[in-house]
């Protein structure tokens, strides 16, 4: 190019006439302005050709469009160019001068072409860290498409390559960026496995992603332009702190995006059912805030036998059961004017606002019918029983509980009506009123003397029927829901009544066995304390053949009620010794004649701490004059143990179990007690002037 270039500058400046000889000045070969516009445009032409020369190389080397390598440092070409021109007039002038010049053109030019390859080397170097750190700041981004885009295209233009691709996961994703008229572009985005080969390229240049850290590893590919183009040193450091960068870069936006799936999740959560999808009671309180216009109809649906059928054919079809009732329920409201949630484990709820009063009736009808037919789960047909409630009224969570209310109230008293619609406004009712209303059961389990095998009492298990599908057993889990003292008295006389009742059944099988009854501590007042006396009196029964058991200790009032029943001949069990609401400090609560432990004692629960705690409970008992009874007793080598340890009394599936009244008496009739082999002392207490249960101490 330079040959040609000298060749084409000579025939310019021939073409203008000027002709100097070595002998002849420069100047003197022809007028000064021939001169000057001769070398004028001998300098553009020679100019010309060069640019059209190398851009012709540059593009088809690097495959770049023309206009792109054109605008490519054009600063610093028109620099040279000037520079050149400049050069090439001064040595003009110098060698007209003295011809001995241009001994020093050489050195002239090696100095020019140091100074533009330091200048061109610094400019390239400065572009390259500002693009770095330009990049930089685009790879802080949060999103990790934003991230994997950035780095991509970024990675293309950091070092002119013609294609870069960013891999992470093992392959489950690869970014790629292409050069594309001059512009890096992203071309693919997917399966490491379904990414097309780059064409035209030599071997990769390959850079691991935090392969020496944890967090997302990957890999930084470059496709190079040709096979022959290798990084510079200042490239391969660049590339190194752009990978750094890159892997920090992606464990943040991972690590936000895993932030924001489980934010995501959690506001889903809030509003949503995890089973079925479906909106839940805020959800459903949400839509009705948003949309909801005028008065609503509230339609809660219970699913009663549903965990009756889940416990029979397990989670999976029990989900597949409940989805599948969902989607039935949507049907019926796939409208704008209605809405569907799951308010509750087993409860659906169908809101219509913008309806007719009657129309919404019938709807919820058809609904509920729906919900009734059967459902093909596997290889078998279920059905379920689905009752529903319905109130009117101005939306809000009031409107569901009212609905709630009505339907608990249909399930109570067994109607077996699809949809129950409550037209006035509700009374509100409460849980005492409601199970002083409901049916009682009462059965019974022997307690044995666990030496002599004898039957000495029998303990009263009384059950409300509170629905259909509800049975409720009358103890503490179920009286710390009432607050009211005079209601609880209610209940407690009830259970009392009921049991001494039912326990004439058995009576003159087991003349001598004392009766156990539970009992609220909050019950126990001197009201109460008549009401006993009373009922004992009615059913012809001495004081000593009752004893009261009290869970909950904690909750007497007053000393007075105990002392007065007391007084009476009942006498009082300390029952679930051991839980955390009974503890050693209760044994001050009231003059107790037994003490029963708790059933997570019991010796085939393999609990490690239990035998520790049975043997301390005894220890305390003899000192107290108490009798210790063991509940779960289900083998004779349990029982000579617990008989050991100092329990004198014990109950369980060895002695029966809970059975009716009728199936108490002809078990008692038909039980041959067993006594267990001597070996210790029985000490033997005496309550109220009668033995009521001897116990053996091993060693005393």
């Amino acid at each position: 190019m330079d040959v040609v270039a000298a060749a084409l500058a000579g025939a310019v400046i021939h073409a203008f006439g000027i002709r100097p000889t070595f002998d002849q000045p420069a100047w003197e070969a022809a007028s000064f302005s021939r001169q000057l516009l001769g070398f004028l445009v001998a300098a553009v032409a020679v100019l010309v050709f060069e640019e059209l020369v190398t851009t012709t190389a540059v593009t088809l080397t690097t495959g770049r469009p023309v206009l792109v390598v054109l605008r490519s440092l054009w600063r610093t070409r028109v620099a040279v160019a000037v520079a050149e021109v400049s050069t090439a007039g001064l040595i003009t002038v110098v060698a007209g001068l003295d011809k001995r010049a241009l001994i020093a053109l050489p050195v002239v030019m090696l100095v020019l072409y140091l100074a533009l390859m330091y200048r061109l080397r610094f400019r390239e170097e400065r572009r390259a860290w500002e693009h770095l750190v330009a990049l930089n700041d685009a790879l802080s981004a949060r999103d990790l498409d934003v991230v994997l885009h950035a780095a991509a295209a970024g990675a293309v233009e950091l070092v002119n390559a013609r294609s870069a691709d960013i891999e992470i996961a093992g392959g489950q994703r690869l970014v790629r960026a292409s050069q594309q008229a001059g512009t890096a572009r992203l071309v693919y985005d997917g399966p490491a496995d379904g990414a097309p080969e780059v064409a035209g390229t030599g071997a990769a240049v390959r850079y691991e992603i935090a392969g020496d850290a944890s967090g997302v590893h990957g890999v930084v590919r470059l496709y190079l332009n040709g096979p022959r183009d290798v990084l510079s040193v200042r490239e391969r450091a660049t590339l190194r702190a752009f990978a750094a960068t890159l892997s920090t870069s992606l464990d943040i936006a991972h690590a936000y995006g895993v932030l924001a799936q489980e934010a995501r999740r959690h506001e889903t959560a809030a509003t949503h059912d995890e089973d079925t999808g479906l909106p839940n009671r805020a959800g459903l309180l949400n839509r009705l805030d948003e949309a909801a216009v005028g008065p609503c109809h509230a339609v809660v649906i219970r699913l009663e036998n549903y965990h009756f059928l889940a416990d029979a054919i397990g989670r999976d079809q029990a989900l597949a059961l409940l989805n599948t009732l969902a989607g039935r329920l949507c049907h019926a409201a796939r409208d704008a004017t209605s809405a569907v949630a799951r308010v509750g484990d087993t409860t659906l709820a169908l809101v219509m606002w913008d309806i007719a009063e009657e129309s919404a009736y019938q709807r919820a009808c058809w609904a509920v019918a729906a919900l009734r037919r059967e459902v093909l789960i596997g290889d078998r047909r279920l059905m379920v029983r689905a009752s529903a409630g319905m109130a009117s009224g101005a939306p809000g969570p009031a409107l569901l509980d009212v609905a709630e209310r009505v339907l608990w109230r249909a399930i109570r008293r067994g109607q077996d009506r699809l949809v129950s619609y409550q037209t006035g406004p509700m009374r509100e009712s409460s849980l005492a009123r409601e199970l002083s209303r409901a049916r009682m059961s009462i059965s019974f389990e022997p307690i044995v003397d666990l030496v002599t095998g004898r039957i000495v009492m029998v303990q009263s298990v009384p059950r409300w029927l509170y629905s259909r599908d509800d049975v409720l057993t009358a103890d503490e889990y179920v009286y710390q829901l009432i607050d009211d003292p005079s209601a609880l008295e209610i209940l407690a006389r009830k259970v009392v009544t009921r049991s001494l009742a039912a326990a004439a059944t058995w009576h003159g099988a087991l003349p001598r066995a004392a009766l156990v009854v539970p009992m609220p501590a909050g019950a126990l007042t001197p009201a109460f304390a008549e009401s006993v006396r009373d009922l004992l009196r009615e059913h012809a029964v001495a004081g000593t053949s009752l004893v009261l058991a009290i869970g909950q200790p904690a909750a007497l009032r007053t000393r007075q009620a105990t002392e007065q029943i007391r007084h009476y001949g009942v006498r009082l069990l300390l029952d679930n010794y051991g839980s955390d609401q009974v503890g050693i400090e209760s044994l001050n609560a009231a003059a107790w004649s037994f003490l029963r432990l708790h059933p997570a004692y019991a010796l085939d629960a393999g609990w490690r701490p239990a035998r520790s705690v049975i043997r301390a409970a005894a220890d305390l008992a003899i000192d107290l004059d108490l009798a210790v009874i063991a509940a779960g007793v289900t083998a004779e080598d349990e029982r000579r143990e617990l008989a050991s340890l100092g329990c004198g009394l014990g109950s369980g599936p060895l002695f029966g179990g809970e059975m009716f009244p009728s199936q108490i008496r002809s078990h008692a009739q038909l039980w041959r007690p067993t006594e267990l082999p001597a070996g210790g002392r029985v000490l033997r207490l005496y309550r109220a002037g009668r033995l009521v249960a001897p116990r053996r101490r091993v060693g005393g």
